[in-house]
This record gives structure tokens, C-alpha cells and sequence, in this order.
């Protein structure tokens, strides 16, 4: 029964594919060249990458040494006042619990942002390459005639000669050797 309504599919598939091909005139389309790039390539392997990679690699060693610091002021913070508690009396205690409670809150949010800005300056820089990178192959596909330009991930097969990722990745680290990564 599934083998039958299988047959049936392709069979469909085939019927449609035969009437489009044969109803469109070729002529009113452009002639097809296909290119693929590898993004996560050029991603990983330009110098502007590499250089924001070591870049914020430096920035989240500081944000790292940063939030232990203020993690162990915390919990100095946590001992003096439970130290402070005997010899508090319970109102004075309670506020300064309270007082450190705010102060725990309002640093995890602090330390969630620090934590988030790492993310952010890694899409920033991920994004500044890949708009670089888009001028490039718009001017390597006009130079080689591609009509089409695929991402290598999307692609199972191609021909050596279709892969302009070499070509562009060359051109991306004259044109941009280095990136700056600046933090908000």
C-alpha cells in the first residue's frame, strides 16, 4: 500500500516537472551559474576574525575576573552579616538583610548583562566581517558571471571550480586585516 502511494507521488512529481520544463520558453530566463562560499569558512579563517576572536577572547577574561571578584565581596558581604546578626538587634538585622538581598539582585542582572555583552560582541563581529565580505562577492560573481551564490553547508555536491571561498577569503584579509572590537 505505502509502496503504491510512493509510485503515485513520483510519478506526480515527474508529470509536474515534464509540463514545467516544456511550457517555459527558455529564453525568458537568464543563463544559471552557480558559485558556493563558505561562511563558516571565512568566519573561522579570516584575519579580521581571528583578530576579534583573540580580541573579546581578552574582554571575557576581564568580565570573568570581574564577576569572581564581585562574587567573593558577596560573600564577604554574606559573612559580616551573618556574623552581624548576633549582635544586631532583629530590626537593624532585618533591614541589612534586606538591604543585601536588593544588592544580590540587582548584581545577577548586572552580571547577566556582562555575561550577554560577550554574545553580543561576537554576533557585532561576526556581522562587521559578513558585511565586508558581501561586496566582495557581489564583485567576484559579477567578475565570474554567477547568477547564483549558495552556502556550502546547503550544498552536497559541487564542483571544485564553483568554489569561490579561497578567492574571497583573500580578497577579505587585504581589505580587512583587522577588526576592532569596542565595547559598550
Amino acid at each position: 500500500m505505502k509502496l503504491r502511494q510512493t509510485y503515485k507521488y513520483f510519478v506526480s512529481i515527474a508529470i509536474f516537472m515534464h509540463i514545467l520544463t516544456t511550457s517555459l520558453p527558455a529564453d525568458d530566463y537568464p543563463k544559471s551559474i552557480i558559485g558556493v562560499i563558505d561562511l563558516n569558512y571565512i568566519l573561522s579563517e579570516a584575519d579580521a576574525a581571528i583578530d576579534a576572536a583573540k580580541q573579546i577572547e581578552k574582554i571575557a577574561k576581564k568580565i570573568e575576573e570581574d564577576i569572581k571578584q564581585d562574587d567573593q565581596n558577596l560573600i564577604n558581604e554574606q559573612n559580616e552579616l551573618i556574623e552581624s546578626q548576633q549582635i544586631m538587634a532583629p530590626a537593624a538585622f532585618d533591614e541589612k538583610r534586606n538591604e543585601y538581598e536588593i544588592k544580590v539582585q540587582n548584581y545577577n542582572i548586572t552580571r547577566q548583562e556582562k555575561l550577554m555583552s560577550i554574545d553580543q560582541l561576537v554576533n557585532e563581529s561576526r556581522n562587521n566581517v559578513l558585511s565586508s565580505l558581501k561586496p566582495i562577492l557581489e564583485d567576484l560573481s559579477n567578475k565570474k558571471g554567477i547568477t547564483i551564490l549558495l552556502e556550502k553547508n546547503s550544498v552536497l555536491l559541487n564542483a571544485e571550480n564553483m568554489d569561490i571561498t579561497e578567492e574571497a577569503l583573500k580578497i577579505l584579509n587585504k581589505e580587512l586585516p583587522k577588526l576592532e572590537v569596542l565595547v559598550n
